[in-house]
Parts: C-alpha cells; sequence; structure tokens
C-alpha cells in the first residue's frame, strides 16, 4: 500500500515550489535557491550568506512586490535575474565583498534602489529599467566603472552618484523627470559623461 502511494503522482509534493506571498523568501544556501527556482512572483526576497550562492536558477522570477535585499554576503561574484521585471519596494545592494556584476538585464520598475558600498562591484546593468518611483543612490561602491541605465526616464526622487572613484562611464541619456540630480566624487568620470542625466524636472 506504501509503494503504490508512493508511486501515485498526486502525492508528490517534493517537486511543489514554495513561493510564499506572506513573508521574505531568505537566501542563505544554493538549497535555498533551489527551493525556489520555479516561483514567478515573491513578496520579498533577502539573500545573506558567507557562502558561494548562484541566483541565475531564479530565472521565471519576474515580479518582487516588496524588496529585494541583497547583502551583507561573501562569495557571490554575480548576481543575476534575468527575467525580473519589476519591484514594488527597495532595491537593495549593499555590503557584497565579493560581488562584480550587478545584472538586472530586464528590470523596468522599482520603488528605489541603493547600491552602496559593494568593495569589488565594477559594472551594474540595468538596461531596461525606466522608472523609480523613489530616490536612486548608487555610492561609495570603490571599484565601479561602468554603469548602463540606457532606458532610465523617470525618477520621483533624488538621483545620486557619488563617491565611486572608479567610475569611467555612464550609460543612459533618457531622463525626464527627476527631483534632484547628484553627481559627485566620481574621481574618473568625465565632466561630460553624465549629460544626459542632469534634467530637473520636478515630478507632478
Amino acid at each position: 500500500m506504501l509503494v503504490a502511494l508512493a508511486a501515485c503522482p498526486g502525492s508528490r509534493t517534493a517537486g511543489t515550489p514554495s513561493c510564499p506571498q506572506d513573508r521574505t523568501v531568505v537566501i542563505g544556501s544554493q538549497d535555498d535557491v533551489k527551493r525556489h527556482a520555479a516561483c514567478e512572483s515573491l513578496s520579498s526576497l533577502t539573500v545573506r550568506t558567507g557562502a558561494p550562492v548562484d541566483l541565475t536558477p531564479m530565472s521565471t522570477l519576474v515580479t518582487i512586490s516588496g524588496d529585494l535585499d541583497v547583502g551583507p554576503t561573501v562569495g557571490i561574484e554575480e548576481l543575476k535575474l534575468s527575467e525580473l521585471r519589476e519591484v514594488g519596494g527597495t532595491v537593495r545592494i549593499a555590503s557584497n565583498t565579493s560581488l562584480l556584476g550587478l545584472f538586472l538585464p530586464r528590470l523596468e520598475k522599482a520603488g528605489r534602489i541603493e547600491i552602496e558600498s559593494n568593495a569589488s562591484l565594477t559594472t551594474i546593468v540595468l538596461r531596461r529599467l525606466t522608472t523609480v518611483a523613489g530616490a536612486f543612490v548608487v555610492a561609495q561602491n570603490s571599484l565601479l566603472e561602468v554603469m548602463d541605465i540606457t532606458e532610465l526616464a523617470s525618477v520621483g526622487k533624488d538621483l545620486v552618484v557619488a563617491d565611486n572613484p572608479s567610475l569611467t562611464l555612464i550609460e543612459g541619456g533618457k531622463l525626464e523627470v527627476v527631483q534632484e540630480v547628484r553627481i559627485e566624487g566620481n574621481k574618473k568620470l568625465p565632466p561630460d559623461a553624465a549629460d544626459g542625466l542632469r534634467v530637473k524636472t520636478p515630478p507632478p
């Protein structure tokens, strides 16, 4: 009888994805990634770990209604969520010691963005991002060289790119609405490199 039940497709629950909509999903290991790899939406996602973790298997994740919070971590060299399109809360990427690249290539909307104090981060790719409802802050990433925010059109509060001493290129130029722009303390950034981000039209 037990064998028969085990063979019954209706009794299999191990393969059912755990995609809670009422609490934060916390990733601390590769097993946690596997457990949520089939999720298309989550309420909030937090990644904090001292181990190497690859988030690439979470390739079906499209929306996060709350926050995406990554850090502090050690051992994650690339953060990529290839299909993520919207984060209703804050995208917070902070204090990730080994992180070299941040790739959210399909992200279009976020409530707020904070990318701060990532010691090894060299590349930020948010090439489809059009709208940030609140502030957008990129600060104190000592090795950051390139930011791709090509489609960014609207920032509801301040846009701050500050104290990134290795930054040499900001790919952007479609910004139409922003409360205030502060681009400062980026020693290697040419004076005209961020001209397209200096539009100062207050949001309605």
